[in-house]
């Protein structure tokens, strides 16, 4: 995409930039709460999902900030997709955005949406915030440390702690979607992980708990977007977690062809063991 190195298009360090994408977070959440109050009006995508004016407005100061902060860098973002504005990859530096993660939990009056923006480089999430704005929380993550933290109803952020995974337990609790149900996620958790708990969770909140070693895996055996994931598989990564594609490696973000999709994940707070090939010694 023509970027330049990151190190050239984003002066800051990676720490200093998540303070700049918390601030855009928290600006989108108080402009979805907004519309929430004054109640949202709902539309239909191409792809049979809904969308509501909370959804594009959030976005559209998102990426005005994060514009006006870094204009070298590209940005791609949900609705910018859907109004074909954004390329099928991107394998430089870019933000991902999903500025109203969980819209089917926002419609349904819920808490549980987030703000996600995510800074991708070498088809890593190498920055990353979670925001929660009807909860008053926030995630962050950049390089090896992640943070949690409360935010004020006049969007000052308190109260921040370095968060990290949990080695898991004998009863590890596996994390699955809200509003989804997916047969196929089920019967991957009660095939692989038959003594588990279960706990329901909408948006990118699931890879949260994650890294804040409140849970120990979250299998998504159906295909989304990376601004979905990107944010929360940042924050994740930097507590010390694993998202890994069914091949076991790492997921990657901006290949080739993939159109932002991901193809299916399991997230782990504990990475599992290398699965081995080699015959076993006679």
């Amino acid at each position: 995409m023509g970027v330049p190195d990151i190190a050239d298009a984003i002066p800051q360090p990676l720490p200093d930039l998540t303070e700049t994408l918390e601030s855009a977070a928290i600006a989108a959440g108080r402009e979805i709460l907004a519309v929430r109050a004054a109640g949202a009006k709902i539309s239909i995508k191409s792809d049979s999902t809904p969308v509501t004016q909370a959804d594009r407005s959030a976005e559209a100061l998102v990426l005005e900030r994060l514009t006006a902060q870094f204009p070298a860098v590209p940005i791609v973002a949900e609705e910018m997709a859907e109004d074909g504005k954004c390329p099928s990859c991107a394998q430089a530096s870019y933000f991902l955005v999903d500025a109203l993660d969980g819209t089917g939990e926002f419609i349904a009056g819920r808490n549980e949406f987030t703000v996600n923006i995510a800074l991708i480089r070498d088809f890593k999430p190498v920055a990353g915030v979670v925001y929660a704005p009807a909860l008053g929380r926030i995630w962050t993550g950049a390089g090896r440390q992640a943070r949690v933290a409360d935010v004020t109803p006049e969007g000052e952020i308190v109260e921040r702690k370095i968060i990290q995974t949990r080695k898991r337990p004998k009863t590890p609790v596996a994390l699955v979607s809200l509003s989804h149900r997916e047969p196929e996620t089920q019967a991957w958790i009660d095939d692989r992980i038959p003594d588990h708990e279960t706990t329901h969770v909408g948006s990118s909140l699931k890879f949260c708990l994650l890294a804040e070693g409140k849970a120990d895996v979250y299998p998504r055996l159906v295909c989304l977007k990376q601004w979905d994931i990107a944010a929360g598989d940042a924050v994740l990564r930097a507590a010390g977690g694993v998202t890994l594609g069914l091949d076991g490696e790492p997921l990657k973000y901006g290949v080739d062809n993939s159109d932002f999709g991901c193809g299916r994940f399991i997230c782990w707070g504990e990475a599992p063991e290398p699965v081995t090939t080699e015959p076993a010694p006679v």
